[in-house]
């Protein structure tokens, strides 16, 4: 007979130490799923606990359940290889402050080789919140080869081909269609949420740990939001949860020095020169200066772009006119 027997564990964690981390929980972290309300005690109560002691404790004490799902057989398809390849991107709407303010919208990307994250918050899915989370990720790792999308209006035109179009094999574009086309980044728009698997799963985790790091942090504020998001939860966020690609290597491509990338990221159209000298835009009149009269003539077609500040630019070709 062994001699332990009827004795408890030497590996037994101390009871006054179960008993705080199940007071801790119950004050703090009532609903927090066990790896979570782990990661919490360690950093910020100094209960060390393992995951699955701590679940353990919790299923006893009828503190959480476990949370069965039905399994779903699908192949899940790999990941790209190298960073930079492909990235997803999907706006979550979300009670993220959870009343302390309205709703919100979350634009999360992800690279698909790494698991590499970029968040910000705006108050709708707009166009413009589509291009200024785009221009965040561009800004920090470049021009990424394609970018993975759902079939949103800011994504999908829905408007009839031209001739011209249809002639050359080519579909109507939308305003962040032709930005992408620009860059050269290729869009590739996803036919159901399966498709794009990667960030919705990372928005589901989002809507886990990022609300309740909120909350810890008392931000109520969109603009505080994105100011914890970019200094503290996503760097430890992607330092926990990247991984290396299978491939070493980038394959972004930087942004040549002095690029336009706010007429890129612009709503454009053609639009006529009026005998007058002047361009119709948005129920106002353009008037073009006279150092302009010697690129173009009335009759003439130039491209208008509105910018995201509020500035309008008048171009033909490349040529910016006054």
């Amino acid at each position: 007979m062994h001699r332990l027997r009827g004795r408890s564990s030497n590996r037994q964690v101390d009871p006054a130490v179960k008993e705080k981390a199940l007071t801790l929980y119950r004050e703090k972290y009532g609903d927090y799923g066990p790896t979570l309300a782990a990661e919490c005690l360690a950093a910020e109560d100094g209960v060390s606990v393992p995951v699955e002691t701590l679940r353990g404790w919790l299923l006893a004490a009828g503190l959480w359940q476990r949370q069965r799902r039905r399994r779903v057989h699908r192949r899940r398809r790999l990941r790209k290889e190298q960073f930079g390849e492909m990235v997803q991107m999907d706006g979550s709407v979300h009670p993220w402050f959870e009343g302390r303010r309205g709703e919100a919208v979350l634009m999360v990307l992800i690279d698909d080789a790494t698991g590499r994250v970029y968040a910000r918050f705006y108050e709708r899915e707009t166009v413009w919140a589509a291009w200024d989370s785009m221009r965040g990720w561009i800004k920090r790792y470049g021009v990424p080869r394609s970018l993975y999308v759902d079939r949103h209006s800011i994504y999908r035109s829905d408007a009839e081909p031209t001739a011209e179009q249809l002639l050359s094999g080519e579909e109507p574009l939308t305003q962040f269609g032709r930005s992408m086309q620009e860059l050269g980044v290729r869009l590739i728009r996803a036919r159901s949420p399966q498709a794009k698997g990667r960030v919705e799963r990372m928005n589901r985790t989002l809507q886990d740990r990022l609300v309740k790091a909120l909350r810890r942090a008392g931000v109520s504020d969109l603009g505080e939001a994105n100011r914890f998001l970019e200094e503290e939860f996503l760097p430890a966020f992607n330092k926990q949860f990247a991984v290396s690609a299978a491939v070493e290597g980038d394959l972004h491509r930087p942004l040549e020095a002095g690029y336009d990338l706010d007429r890129v990221f612009s709503v454009q159209e053609r639009r006529v020169v009026q005998n007058d000298w002047t361009v119709r835009w948005g129920n106002r009149f353009l008037q073009l200066e006279r150092s302009s009269m010697g690129q173009v003539r009335p009759g003439d077609t130039v491209t208008v772009c509105e910018q995201g500040d509020g500035r309008i630019r008048v171009f033909t070709g490349e040529v910016e006119l006054a």
